[in-house]
C-alpha cells in the first residue's frame, strides 16, 4: 500500500499507541527475511509462531497468519499485557490499541474491538435458507486485542482472534470496545484496492 508493506503499517499501530517501543513479529521460518526486510527500519524481532513464541520476551513483543496478503501477526506486551494485532487490518488506529489495553488495565482479561453487524445474515442448511439470527446480538471482532498475559495460551496461531474463541469456549468473559472501520480486514484483491484508497486519502472511514 503505497509502497508500505502491510506487515510494516500494522507494526506502526502498535507503536503508534504509544504503549509499546518494540515489536516481535512471528510467522513460519520460511517468511522470516522478507519479513526482515519489510520492517528493517522499525524496531521489530522476527521469530517462528507456534508453542511458547514469545519467551523471554519481557515487556514487548509481536505476530500474523499467512494466507491474507501480509503473512505477519504482531503482538506486543506491555507489562503484563499483551497486544495482539492481524497485519491484515494494517489502517486500524492506534487509538484502537489504547482502548483494550485501557480495558484490561481497568480489570478485565481480555478486550477486543468490534463494530455492529450491518449485513442481513441467514442460517442456512443444504442451500435452503432456514431463519434469520437477530443481528442486534451480533457483531464483528477487530484486532489488536488486548489480553492479560497469564491467559494467553501457550500455543499461539496465526489468528489473533483465535485466542478470543479458546478464551469464551473455556467460559471466560472477553470485554468489548467500539472499533472502527479502517480496522477491516484485507483478504481479498477488493479489500486491498479499498486500503489503497483509504491510505492515500482519497476516501476517508
Amino acid at each position: 500500500m503505497l509502497g508500505v508493506p502491510a506487515v510494516a503499517r500494522a507494526v506502526r499501530t502498535l507503536l503508534a499507541s504509544g504503549l509499546v517501543d518494540r515489536v516481535v513479529v512471528l510467522a513460519a521460518p520460511a517468511q522470516h527475511r522478507e519479513l526482515q526486510q519489510a520492517c528493517a527500519a522499525l524496531p521489530v524481532s522476527v521469530r517462528a509462531a507456534g508453542q511458547h513464541a514469545l519467551r523471554g520476551v519481557g515487556a514487548h513483543a509481536a505476530q500474523r497468519s499467512p494466507g491474507t496478503g501480509s503473512d505477519a501477526v504482531a503482538t506486543a506486551s506491555v507489562q503484563e499485557i499483551v497486544l495482539l494485532h492481524d497485519a491484515c487490518r494494517p489502517l486500524a488506529p492506534g487509538a484502537l490499541a489504547a482502548a483494550v489495553v485501557a480495558a484490561v488495565r481497568g480489570g478485565h482479561g481480555m478486550a477486543v474491538p468490534v463494530l455492529p453487524l450491518t449485513d442481513t445474515v441467514k442460517r442456512v442448511r443444504a442451500g435452503v435458507v432456514t431463519g434469520t439470527p437477530d443481528r442486534s446480538q451480533l457483531r464483528v471482532l477487530q484486532t489488536p486485542l488486548a489480553v492479560r498475559a497469564d491467559l494467553l495460551p501457550a500455543e499461539l496461531g496465526g489468528d489473533p482472534l483465535d485466542v478470543v474463541r479458546r478464551h469464551t469456549a473455556a467460559g471466560g468473559a472477553v470485554h468489548t470496545v467500539p472499533g472502527h472501520p479502517a480496522a477491516f480486514a484485507v483478504h481479498s484483491p477488493w479489500d486491498l484496492e479499498l486500503a489503497e484508497l483509504v491510505a492515500e486519502g482519497t476516501i476517508a472511514l
